[in-house]
């Protein structure tokens, strides 16, 4: 099989899930359309949390194990026209290219099943549910056991802003820490004419908002990123009654661990002034660590796509994505690295940032993305 034929087998995967995209830990059809290629090419499959899996191809007992990740899950949003096809799922849509990430480790699979005579190490795929939630999808597999003698461990995660054929990497901090957070307040209705019986949540809401932007510039070095983003407000039922509750939704980010500790410390001491102020609130917050990519791993990588892409195809100096990324639950576990692979094309106006909509890929990324994946298996065709 050569180069063309595992291009076109990558694309058309990758087109059946982007039209049949799934919400986390609702993964039904995309988990099964996986699983049911991969048994095909002898992959030994075991359910592992929820809709996830792993598929194992074992070779010798003596060999140790390799895994490769690929994210499954979609974005709550109707897809807009614009790409080669187009979500069928209403509010559901491809808009990370996690279809794209699927793509490539089903053609990777197929391509070190097809090898699998030259190969020195034992392979897994780790199929994960939910990596767009802040509900733990990678670390829901660790739990489940999907680590277990396991090595080293691999990931990518596709950038239209990268021209295909390049990738960013880095060893360390390749993504941020982000934490999640959705907080309840709740006052006490009142007329609006009579707001000194009441309790005003919105206005307290207020408060916490521009507070919170307060923390970044007057806690934290203005040489380190640091975020907090509130990004949604709900309050009110009626233009002449206090508001009773108030949400407020958002995210804190930063590349560095103890700037994430003076971010959250200082954002949860402004609710406790909020409960000191007579509110009850109620707290969610959860998040990823940041991506530490293993030094030795990481030039594993480098090295295997300077054979491939050549040497200035690989971007060492290329910065950290500011999103997160739950792969860092992986390497904090076992050795390994990730890396951003270039799905754009700045020529043809392709360079949309993640989670556009539409979101518009070069789709010969795959074949790219799967021809690492096999070279760091040991297959170097």
């Amino acid at each position: 099989m050569n180069s063309h034929d595992y291009r076109n087998i990558g694309i058309e995967h990758r087109r059946f899930l982007h039209m049949h995209p799934e919400l986390g830990r609702k993964e039904y059809v995309t988990s099964e359309y996986c699983r049911k290629q991969l048994e095909q090419l002898g992959y030994v499959i075991t359910p592992c949390f929820e809709t996830g899996f792993i598929a194992d191809l074992n070779i010798s007992p003596d060999f140790p194990k390799i895994a490769f990740r690929a994210d499954m899950d979609a974005l709550p949003a109707n897809e807009k026209e614009g790409e080669v096809v187009c979500s069928q799922t209403p509010n559901a849509a491809h808009l990370c290219g996690h279809d794209l990430h699927m793509a490539i480790a089903l053609t990777a699979a197929l391509m070190i099943a097809n090898n699998k005579q030259k190969l020195h190490t034992n392979i897994r795929f780790l199929f994960q549910p939910s990596e767009e939630m802040f509900r733990g999808g990678a670390k829901g597999m660790i739990d489940s056991g999907c680590l277990e003698g396991i090595s080293q461990v691999f990931g990518l995660h596709n950038d239209p802003q990268i021209d295909t054929g390049k990738i960013a990497i880095r060893p360390g901090i390749m993504s941020s820490n982000g934490d999640q957070f959705k907080l309840t307040i709740e006052g006490k209705s009142a007329h609006a004419s009579a707001p000194h019986l009441g309790l005003d949540a919105l206005s307290e809401s207020v408060r916490l908002l521009n507070d919170f932007k307060a923390i970044v510039t007057d806690h934290v070095d203005p040489n380190k990123a640091a975020l907090i983003s509130t990004c949604v407000l709900n309050a009110g039922e009626a233009p002449n009654i206090l508001a009773r509750t108030a949400t407020l939704e958002g995210s804190i980010r930063s590349f560095d661990i103890q700037v994430q500790k003076t971010l959250k410390d200082n954002f949860l001491a402004e609710i406790e002034e909020t409960r000191r102020r007579g509110f009850t609130v109620s707290l969610d917050l959860r998040g990823y660590p940041a991506i530490n990519n293993h030094r030795e791993d990481t030039q594993e990588v480098i090295e295997i796509a300077s054979r491939v892409l050549g040497k200035n195809n690989v971007l060492t100096d290329y910065p950290p994505m500011v999103g997160s990324e739950d792969f860092s639950y992986f390497i904090e576990k076992v050795s390994g690295a990730f890396f951003f692979l270039g799905s754009g094309n700045h020529a043809m106006g392709i360079n949309n940032p993640l989670h556009s909509n539409p979101f518009i890929v070069n789709e010969d990324c795959i074949l790219i993305g799967a021809k690492l994946f096999a070279g760091i298996a040991g297959i170097n065709d």
